[in-house]
């Protein structure tokens, strides 16, 4: 049988994308799995659409307005019952097969607490998709399956980071040497927008440096030891951005 897996996906105002993006959930065709959408606050209709979708099972709750994508994440990893756990944000997609892909990458990596597969970046103009990037491997939650453990070991996102909290998580990983298993496939198409929340940033604009200053902390609390050897460098296991991002690539099926 399938280990059943919950998608976490926090929305705030989301009606631009929030068909394409439970459509992309639809084309998994696995089971068992529910979609827990957490809304920050909506002002649109997203909370009425998602509550006449009947295409996937659904479960939905609430967090105090502009509470951030860390809490409503949180929130869902508490509500979730299931064996896996797994996010998308409202804007992003997924190929199709990418949860049967990544379910697979655990029989591969066996001691593996996550499966993490590429990333590649997308705009959409005139109702046409093209990508932007190559693709990469980087620390995007939604690129990767997680099995519920890991936020026992590791504990939850920080909910005091707007930006960043996904690097901040996945260093905690990479300190606690959580096992990853690396899928090579895309797994989450990234979806670059002007409403974004990273729109327009760069550099320490992103939150980078609060992530490594918590880092910093856990150092000077004695919960990090940084001289214990880790089954990869940090470097490695973080991964890199996609680098030069422009619209010549090609045009994204669909």
């Amino acid at each position: 049988m399938n280990p059943s897996i919950t998608v976490v996906m926090p929305v705030r105002s989301g009606m631009p994308f929030l068909t394409e993006a439970i459509a992309s959930i639809q084309s998994q065709n696995y089971s068992p799995l529910e979609l827990m959408v957490v809304d920050d606050g909506s002002t649109d209709n997203s909370r009425e659409f998602v509550r006449g979708v009947t295409a996937v099972a659904i479960r939905q709750m609430d967090v105090p307005a502009g509470s951030g994508p860390a809490a409503a994440r949180n929130a869902g990893i508490r509500a979730s019952r299931s064996d896996l756990v797994a996010f998308l944000d409202s804007d992003d997609l997924w190929p199709a097969g990418t949860l049967p892909a990544l379910v697979k990458g655990f029989s591969a990596g066996p001691s593996a607490e996550f499966a993490q597969g590429l990333i590649r970046n997308f705009q959409a103009e005139s109702g046409v998709k093209r990508f932007i990037t190559a693709p990469y491997r980087f620390l995007n939650l939604g690129a990767a399956l997680w099995r519920r453990n890991v936020f026992e070991t590791v504990g939850l996102l920080d909910e005091s980071l707007r930006l960043c909290e996904d690097l901040d998580f996945l260093m905690r990983c990479w300190e606690k040497d959580v096992r990853k298993a690396e899928v090579d496939r895309v797994a989450l198409y990234y979806r670059r927008h002007a409403g974004s929340l990273t729109h327009g940033l760069s550099g320490a604009g992103f939150g980078t440096v609060k992530a490594y200053k918590r880092q910093m902390d856990r150092i000077r609390r004695g919960e990090h030891d940084p001289s214990v050897a880790r089954h990869i460098r940090m470097e490695d296991y973080l991964g890199s951005g996609p680098g030069r991002q422009d619209g010549s690539a090609h045009e994204l099926a669909g």
